[in-house]
């Protein structure tokens, strides 16, 4: 800037920001010591060289159209970002601010300031691979997995391919997390991702949705055969071992595939998938179901009866009804099992087999359960000719977190009964699957005086030592083994020494479902001392129940043996 006032030549020289000074044809003819700086040789005189010779290839037309309106003069100056070959092989983002020389005689020149904005463009990258890609694994994220998808599907309108989604969920995942810790899971997701990504094609799309779920996109799949034996790779991949801190994890997924069809979404696709995979959890997991409209069907009913369901327990069609235990040697009512039933307005009474799965999976059980057991320890407090006990059903959910402790005070001193009259059945799965917390929360009510009755005993596979180490008081035979009555062989070994076990550990034993008189009859002869089952009565309703006045029970038009209060 030789015709410039020496006030001017020195800020060019001292700015803290490349300058330079081009001709029309960018050759450099001046320029400052943080141009020299920017493109990685301080002090070196670039004067000659041709600006566009230290752009990126793809850069070096960027911009030539605003540099010929500003040489019309239509604007005052230009802005673009281009990237600069540094002298150590690596890029730099460049903000190139550019304007026409004010002192140009008979040659345009420019005036270039160069700002380095490498580390914002970084900044926002990072921003935006936050805002599209999953952190822990680095695949893509739902927003990007939604775009990637709505994509394929406007373009495969015009291809004679189809598409194709997986929806994948892995099995068990919640045991890794709480047996070895979340880190241990979180490496865990991180093999199985590259393993998925892995296994599919390069055009294909792969994301986690967060926790253990993950999708995988198939673009330009031929058929369905072909993303059925895709899939198959993939879960072939997947269940290879993998050693986590020492321990060895065979993991296994539950997988649904869903297909498009004529004018579906992007999120009704991926909805497939996940219905389809939902059912290939309910059948077992480690399987792979193919989505169809029954299995659409299907979940839209019980979407419908979980919307059921929270009316019901809000609006009070929720009922209990009561069956009866009987001592088998003088066959009188010594206790009732509360089991709810759903008055529905239109279907009738409904059995709990058609509602208690959905109400598990809405994580409704444990209003529901709070319910039953108020309505129990009311019926006790109605009826004070009876002085025996109400057993309730309880939920593995409702244990621990969802302090079910706080639950049975309340409804104690709501009724105002004594906490003995109360008992407490969980099923022998749930006793084995229950937390610290959960066993903690099953010690306290202990403490408050009532009894926990192991519930199905000899379906959950449970050393004897695991009975014994938890905190019950009694068990309830299966009613599976109960058939098995009379077989002369295992059925009638087991029932036998299992009521010489419970006496032996002075708890309370009962054999379930007896309904014959062959049955009652073996039950006595092999040492049982309480029975149910409908030989003795079938779930009541309350208000069908009556105390009489010489101690027997009328229940419906039955009438039993009752002890007194």
């Amino acid at each position: 800037m030789s015709n410039a006032d020496p006030t001017r030549d020195l800020m060019f020289q001292h700015a803290p920001i490349g300058m330079a000074v081009t001709d029309s044809s960018g050759l450099i003819l001046e320029h400052n010591a943080a141009f020299s700086q920017l493109l990685g040789e301080p002090g070196k005189d670039y004067c000659g060289d041709v600006i566009v010779d230290h752009l990126h290839t793809e850069d070096r037309l960027r911009g030539s159209e605003l540099r010929d309106q500003l040489r019309a003069g239509e604007i005052p100056y230009y802005q673009v970002q281009q990237r600069i070959m540094h002298a150590s092989g690596g890029i730099v983002w460049a903000r190139f601010t550019v304007s026409m020389a004010a002192d140009a005689e008979a040659d345009s020149r420019f005036i270039l300031q160069i700002e380095n904005v490498t580390d914002i463009r970084r900044a926002r990258e990072l921003l935006e691979r936050r805002a599209l890609y999953d952190q822990l694994t680095g695949l893509a994220n739902r927003v990007l997995l939604l775009d990637r998808l709505k994509l394929a599907l406007a373009a495969h309108e015009s291809r004679p391919t189809t598409i194709g989604v997986i929806f994948l969920d892995m099995d068990h995942f919640k045991v890794v997390n709480d047996s070895l810790g979340h880190e241990a899971g979180d490496s865990l997701l991180i093999e199985l991702a590259s393993r998925i990504q892995a296994s599919v094609r390069p055009g294909d799309t792969v994301a986690r949705l967060g926790g253990d779920e993950f999708v995988i996109v198939l673009e330009n799949i031929p058929n369905q055969k072909a993303a059925e034996g895709l899939l198959t790779s993939v879960a072939a991949a997947v269940q290879v071992p993998v050693v986590i801190d020492e321990h060895e994890v065979v993991p296994t997924v539950s997988a649904g595939l869903a297909m498009a069809e004529r004018g579906i979404t992007a999120e009704q696709l991926i909805r497939n998938a996940d219905i389809a995979a939902y059912a290939a959890k309910q059948a077992g997991r480690a399987r792979v179901e193919v989505f169809t409209s029954d299995l659409r069907n299907s979940a839209l009913s019980k979407l419908s009866i979980e919307a059921e369901l929270r009316t019901a327990i809000r609006e009070g069609e929720l009922v209990v009804h009561y069956q009866p235990v009987v001592e088998l040697a003088s066959r009188q009512v010594v206790a009732f099992e509360a089991l709810v039933r759903w008055q529905h307005p239109s279907r009738g009474l409904l059995l709990p087999d058609e509602f208690i799965e959905i109400c598990e999976q809405a994580n409704l059980v444990v209003p529901l359960g709070a319910f039953v057991l108020n309505e129990a320890c009311e019926f006790i407090a109605a009826n004070p000719r009876f002085g025996g006990r109400v057993f309730v059903n309880v939920s593995t959910r409702q244990i621990g977190a969802a302090d079910l402790t706080r639950v049975v005070n309340h409804a104690l001193r709501e009724s105002g009964i004594e906490p003995h009259r109360l008992g407490l059945e969980i099923t022998e799965s749930g006793m084995l699957l229950a937390s610290d917390d959960a066993l903690s929360d099953l010690r306290r009510i202990t403490e408050l005086g009532v009894d926990l009755i192991l519930d199905d005993f000899g379906t959950g596979y449970s050393a004897l030592s695991s009975v014994l180490q938890s905190p019950v008081a009694g068990l309830k035979l299966a009613r599976e083994f109960t058939l098995r009555l009379g077989d002369r062989s295992s059925g009638d070994r087991i029932s036998t020494t299992m009521a010489t076990l419970t006496k032996s550990l002075d708890m309370y034993g009962v054999i379930e479902g007896v309904e014959t008189q062959a049955q009652y009859l073996l039950a006595k002869m092999h040492g049982w001392t309480f029975g149910q089952g409908f030989l003795f009565g079938h779930p009541t309703a309350a208000s069908d129940i009556h105390f009489l006045d010489d101690g027997q029970v009328a229940i419906g038009d039955k009438v039993l043996g009752a002890i007194n209060p």
